[in-house]
């Protein structure tokens, strides 16, 4: 039984069935299509649309939603193309997996299974162009039987231009509730100068940081998610059951110079990835144009973490680059936080020595980071970032995970480059009276921890991300957190990230914030 079924545990009588429709799709018009009566589940959706190699915005001419059992949003989100893997606006590339099947004449089908308690709602939106679909859904019916599983078929598009480099990845998902990763289609068009595409890194998965054991899972190179090497330089377009580059083209842009376009897709079938408190999926990125469908499965409502752009912006496929309409936060929601912190780096790993952040605090100052000539902290692009002098800098922390790469990574040619180093991150928990915590720290490499006046100890040194937990008596009003955290390439090719839970004497959960400048304040 594969992964996606095991989670669903469906009734164990299914009667088959089958809906197909023809119909065309006004422009500009948003319609329902075709809505199934539940309890039951959908196994196969296989659409037609009007010849796709005609004109490549076809596949994203008409946006796909999914609504089960009602839900006030939409599980199921995307352009039509990309929700079957067809990314770019391309009319077709073959894709033959377990999970999606992309076939000559634009014949695409979905095999993940979609169970729905009540019904299933399944529209299309048309833009500025008549749209037309031969839609045809297999689906079980459950008739006299519960479906007792509250767990949702999801899947979301988003789309970024220009994407960051060493710093802020690309965001996938995001998401609260308990459930199942099931996979991705990953986009990429490369018009930066500064690396290959995949340099930037792969996968970052940051899983459950509200819970008991989190868990922070990094890659490589992008194209290792993939199944291949070299950035996929060296291979053809292929198409492989959980995880292949099935399209792979070299355009001129700016200077004339090959630049690839490519697109990967990884399921998480064999290796799955379960969550049961929260999901937040970001890749590793340089400066280019980025698009990618998640598809997951959880058992709370869907919430939005991109809102889908006006046709003229949707359809965008100038080859100039960078895409108008699309940087980040333009069409990004509000993600949630569960606390802010100072942030404190880089600087030098140094065995025995003590740093400034950790006998004053002050976020107007700069320090010597104590990096070596040849390091990637004193490059020119790291020095016009100001990377070559440790400083502060507020953040915003995340399902509880705080993650130096993205502040601080040093900046040279490589992959998913890393180096030996260290940061702080410091904060305050503001308690209404005196009281014993808990405080639960998940990390990797060696983290330090004082609590107000204490002494700064050392609560583990962990080849893997870990968890130690610590009892700390709390005085009433602001108590200052200081955390110092090393990173060595180690077994995660440099992660360099931390989680951090605070638990009053009632399991209650404090906030850790980001206090107001004190100069000279220890």
């Amino acid at each position: 039984m594969n992964p996606f079924e095991a989670l669903l545990q469906l009734p164990d009588r299914p009667v088959p069935d089958r809906a197909e429709i023809t119909r065309g799709i006004p422009r500009q018009s948003r319609q329902t299509v075709m809505q199934l009566d539940g309890p039951g589940c959908i196994r196969h959706i296989a659409l037609v649309t009007r010849d796709p190699r005609t004109n490549p915005n076809r596949t994203r001419d008409m946006i796909l939603r999914i609504t089960f059992d009602d839900a006030p949003t939409p599980q199921v989100e995307a352009p039509f193309g990309d929700f079957f893997g067809v990314m770019h606006g391309q009319g077709w590339y073959p894709i033959d997996t377990h999970w999606l099947s992309v076939l000559p004449w634009g014949g695409m089908n979905c095999f993940f299974p979609m169970p729905f308690a009540s019904n299933a709602r399944i529209e299309f939106e048309a833009g500025p162009d008549d749209g037309h679909i031969y839609l045809q859904v297999d689906w079980h019916r459950y008739p006299g039987q519960t479906l007792a599983t509250p767990q949702r078929f999801c899947a979301r598009w988003r789309r970024e231009c220009p994407t960051a480099s060493y710093g802020e990845q690309y965001l996938l998902l995001d998401t609260a509730g308990s459930g199942l990763l099931a996979g991705f289609v990953y986009g990429v068009r490369l018009f930066d100068n500064e690396d290959r595409w995949s340099h930037g890194g792969a996968e970052n998965l940051y899983l459950d940081g509200e819970g008991e054991h989190p868990v922070y899972i990094r890659g490589i190179g992008g194209e290792d998610t993939f199944g291949v090497g070299y950035g996929g330089n060296q291979t053809v377009p292929l198409t492989h059951h959980f995880a292949s580059l099935p399209y792979y083209v070299h355009e001129d842009i700016g200077e004339a110079r090959p630049a690839p376009r490519v697109v990967g897709y990884r399921f998480y079938e064999q290796d799955t990835l379960p969550f049961r408190h929260s999901l937040q999926f970001r890749f590793g990125c340089m400066v280019n144009d980025i698009c990618s469908t998640a598809y997951w499965y959880q058992d709370t409502p869907v919430r939005s973490f991109f809102r889908l752009p006006g046709w003229d912006q949707l359809r965008n496929l100038d080859r100039r680059l960078p895409a108008p309409g699309f940087p980040r936060g333009t069409y990004d929601e509000p993600l949630p936080t569960d606390g802010s912190w100072w942030l404190c780096g880089p600087f030098a790993l140094a065995a025995e020595r003590s740093l400034p952040p950790e006998t004053e605090f002050d976020p107007a100052a700069a320090y010597d980071g104590g990096h070596g000539p040849a390091s990637g902290w004193l490059s020119e692009h790291a020095r016009q970032r100001g990377r070559d002098r440790a400083r502060w800098v507020r953040r915003d922390a995340q399902h509880g995970f705080i993650d130096f790469n993205h502040v601080f990574q040093p900046i040279k040619r490589g992959v998913g480059v890393s180096e030996d180093g260290v940061a702080y991150a410091r904060a305050v928990l503001n308690v209404p009276r005196a009281m014993a915590a808990t405080l639960r720290l998940t990390f990797d490499d060696a983290l330090s921890l004082r609590v107000n006046d204490g002494p700064l100890r050392l609560l583990g040194q962990h080849t893997a991300f870990r968890t130690v937990e610590t009892r700390v008596e709390l005085k009433a009003g602001p108590n200052a957190i200081l955390v110092k955290l090393t990173n060595t390439i180690g077994l995660n090719h440099g992660g360099w990230a931390f989680n951090f839970q605070a638990l009053g004497a009632g399991g209650e959960r404090l906030a850790p914030r980001a206090e107001e400048s004190v100069n000279g304040e220890r």
